[in-house]
């Protein structure tokens, strides 16, 4: 409904998104021109001038890059601030939920902001090569990001048109706690010892192999490290729903993630996906580094990127670490040594 377009937050979120789009598909054009007449190791007039278009070109895409990081929060606070105006959602999951593009969107945003962050990291690559070894390149994945951009704006424009005020959603309970309750496989994959496991496991390898590479950068290293930080969002999810949810909402069949943006869920899910974003876009940046290793030629830059990388991908693991085991901790101080699950 275009009235639906009035509703400021709504508008903040659209507005966040056509400018991201613009940009980006601005990036492209200028990028794919500079791409069909680079010259590499040219002096000539023409080429000093593509030099100063693909500065500008990247100062573009890594403003692309705030825009989009910004546009993954206002997706959440868009959604929870809508929920007093549909019956029935009691978080954002609810009202994500009440549409068919809701999902779409918000799965949308992460893999746009995840795109713009690598085409940053190989930017900075080049930037610190002796010569523009990657421009054609990086240039070229352009072309990748942009349509995740414009798709992200289409589905952003779909999700708040299709808001319907007049409907009675459903709440996360009803969703997520009750189906998983009466299905038998998520019941075994959110069991607190798998999904506690699983999400230990796969946050601990992730810094541990960032942290290696950080320290010794070497090709293997790099790229299992790469691989691992993009699964380990995977096998952490279930832990954030069956282990972290639960004991930060304090009852055993509350695996609402939403939940934790809020005050009854001390706001943590604001640190928590944040540092496991910046631990996942980092760490794949190590794998992407390498990737481009012989590009390069001079291993002095590839190094020196895969050693800020891997740090700061340490940082985020680490901080995805802590505030995911410091909420079981707490309850269970709190409690005397009793789980939340009860006698587990």
């Amino acid at each position: 409904m275009l009235t639906n377009f009035l509703n400021l937050w709504i508008l903040a979120r659209v507005a966040q998104a056509a400018v991201a789009a613009l940009l980006c598909v601005l990036g492209v054009v200028l990028g794919l021109r500079i791409v069909m007449r680079w010259q590499g190791g040219q002096s000539s007039e023409q080429q000093l001038a593509l030099e100063r278009q693909a500065e500008l070109v990247a100062s573009v895409m890594q403003a692309v890059l705030i825009f989009e990081v910004l546009g993954l929060g206002l997706s959440v606070l868009v959604a929870d601030h809508l929920v007093g105006g549909i019956r029935g959602a009691m978080c954002a999951f609810g009202v994500l939920a009440s549409t068919r593009t809701g999902y779409y969107s918000l799965l949308t945003s992460i893999l746009t902001a995840v795109a713009c962050a690598q085409w940053v990291i190989l930017h900075r690559l080049d930037l610190l090569a002796p010569a523009p070894a990657l421009t054609r390149r990086k240039f070229l994945w352009l072309a990748a990001v942009g349509p995740l951009a414009a798709a992200d704006l289409a589905l952003v424009i779909a999700f708040a048109y299709e808001l319907d005020f007049k409907v009675i959603a459903s709440c996360c309970s009803v969703w997520i706690d009750d189906s998983v309750v009466k299905n038998q496989a998520a019941m075994l994959v959110l069991s607190p010892w798998w999904a506690g496991g699983l999400g230990l496991a796969a946050t601990v390898s992730g810094l541990i192999t960032s942290a290696a590479t950080w320290r010794r950068p070497r090709r293997a290293i790099a790229l299992v490290a790469g691989g691992l930080s993009a699964l380990t969002p995977i096998g952490a999810l279930p832990a954030v729903l069956g282990v972290v949810a639960p004991h930060v909402l304090e009852t055993p069949a509350h695996l609402c993630p939403f939940c934790l943006f809020h005050a009854q869920g001390d706001y943590i899910g604001w640190p928590l996906f944040t540092a496991i974003f910046v631990g996942s876009v980092t760490g794949m940046g190590l794998a992407v580094v390498e990737v481009n290793r012989a590009a390069i030629g001079d291993p002095a830059p590839v190094v020196e990127m895969q050693k800020v990388l891997g740090r700061w991908s340490v940082v985020g693991w680490a901080c995805a670490l802590v505030c995911g085991v410091a909420p079981v901790v707490r309850y269970w101080l709190k409690s005397g040594g009793v789980s939340v699950f009860g006698g587990l």
